[in-house]
């Protein structure tokens, strides 16, 4: 369906709107919910979201300006999370286009996976480049070990119940 001239203008200044209120949220201290000083990523799924919709031009320039107001309020990364961002909401695009179809669990699974990949980019090229003392371990003590706590805890609750026969004493 070709949309007019009108019509497209209106969807891209709704895009703009939606990605400038995620940077907001994002950026700005107690806007959102912070734990330990840390707030969420919010710009990351929201132009991957916008971007896996639209054709890989339109995703590229919508990340890509979603990734230069993130800079421009960071003001230390210098072009990294525009350049990352432009580059995986273009393939996220392409691979949306021609391979798979553009439902929840993909935008899903797309967002959860550009969000790993991003932290995991920023701990190479920020942390330990940079030869932070205990950046190594930084990545293996935190980003892994708490979800295998978590996961750990919840098989040995469902394990250990009265209920199960398995570990009931005889």
């Amino acid at each position: 369906m070709d949309q007019t001239y009108r019509q497209r203008t209106g969807k891209i200044i709704c895009y703009v709107i939606l990605v400038c209120l995620a940077a907001l949220i994002q950026n700005t201290s107690g806007l959102s919910i912070e734990i330990g000083g840390a707030r969420c990523f919010l710009l990351l799924p929201v132009c991957m979201m916008i971007g896996i919709g639209e054709d890989e031009r339109t995703a590229a320039l919508i990340a890509l300006f979603g990734g230069m107001l993130w800079d421009l309020s960071s003001a230390v990364h210098l072009g990294f999370n525009a350049i990352f961002m432009c580059i995986m909401c273009f393939f996220g695009a392409a691979f949306i286009t021609y391979i798979l179809r553009n439902t929840f669990i993909t935008n899903f699974i797309f967002s959860t996976l550009f969000i790993l990949l991003y932290c995991f980019l920023y701990w190479l090229m920020f942390i330990i480049i940079k030869n932070v003392k205990g950046a190594e371990l930084s990545i293996s003590t935190f980003k892994t070990t708490s979800p295998f706590y978590a996961a750990i805890k919840s098989i040995k609750k469902k394990l250990y119940t009265p209920q199960n026969k398995l570990f009931a004493k005889q």
